[in-house]
């Protein structure tokens, strides 16, 4: 690896001009030729974006200027770009090198996701850095399928503590893609848990998406613990929206009323969007097949 070298002669305002030719008639020997660890970051990040395009031809190119410059964050994304098998195989032997940025190899080898090994997977997930786990997330849905919904769980559950929304919500959308019971109570948990507002927004939809009926019934536990708040109608207009389940929900507002849960004005508005939704004004047609008075039959 070649620790200072000069800076090539082509100044980078040039540089910048040759690549925003239409079309773009650099070769990837052009490309990189013109990149160097000098140059600006944009520029660089450029260079190798277009040398990665290049798939097979920006191949050994690219392998090249590691060998040269070391596993540049860049090089590193432009080698995964080219979607060829030895980049596949360079990048995974960099799993084992501490020196390598890791951040930056594990984005690059985001779409061979299903053969990272879930232990590596695990430490990016528990990494204190947002971006660090927001890459395990991305990993980990190659992954997600093969998992018990405990395994999961665990593997989710430092993510949805977090504070910072965006890898609470990670987490949330990963979770809503399977439909087992202990997945659903925990998105109940969240929703009463009170998190920040888009945290509270996500697992809502989230928890709604599931579509089960453990998911309908946690969703009732919910709208109960908010009643009186702004959130008990987002939780209302989420239940209404559950046309598969319409007469379970019929049948869990009766049983509340009956039990003095709740009082008839608060079921009211649910029961009012159950009796307006598409399935249920199908249900209200005539049979088409009935000759009743004034039909043409």
């Amino acid at each position: 690896m070649v620790a200072a070298e000069p800076v090539p002669c082509a100044a980078d305002a040039l540089v910048w001009q040759r690549l925003g030719q239409r079309p773009c008639v650099l070769t990837a020997q052009e490309l990189a030729r013109f990149f160097h660890p000098g140059r600006p970051q944009e520029l660089r990040s450029a260079l190798a974006e277009r040398l990665g395009m290049q798939n097979e031809r920006g191949l050994q190119p690219c392998l090249a200027l590691i060998e040269r410059y070391g596993p540049q964050p860049e090089l590193l994304m432009a080698l995964a770009m080219t979607h060829q098998p030895a980049a596949r195989d360079a990048l995974f032997r960099y799993l084992d090198d501490p020196g390598v940025d890791r951040l930056a190899l594990l984005r690059a080898l985001a779409g061979w996701g299903r053969q990272v090994p879930l232990a590596v997977i695990e430490e990016a997930l528990q990494h204190p850095g947002q971006a660090m786990r927001l890459a395990g997330v991305e990993l980990l849905q190659f992954h997600a399928r093969l998992l018990t919904a405990q395994q999961l769980l665990t593997l989710a559950e430092p993510l949805l503590g977090d504070v910072r929304p965006p890898v609470a919500m990670a987490a949330i959308h990963l979770l809503q893609r399977r439909n087992e019971p202990l997945l659903a109570g925990r998105l109940a948990q969240l929703l009463q848990a009170d998190p920040p507002e888009p945290v509270w927004e996500a697992a809502l939809h989230a928890l709604g998406s599931i579509g089960t009926e453990a998911s309908i019934t946690l969703l009732l536990d919910c709208w109960l613990a908010y009643r009186g708040t702004p959130r008990a109608m987002e939780l209302l207009h989420q239940l209404g929206a559950q046309f598969r389940h319409q007469e379970l929900l019929r049948q869990r507002l009766e049983e509340l009323l009956q039990e003095g849960k709740i009082m008839a004005a608060e079921a009211a508005p649910l029961l009012v969007s159950l009796d307006s939704t598409p399935a249920a004004n199908q249900a209200a047609l005539p049979d088409p097949g009935d000759s009743g008075p004034g039909s043409f039959g």
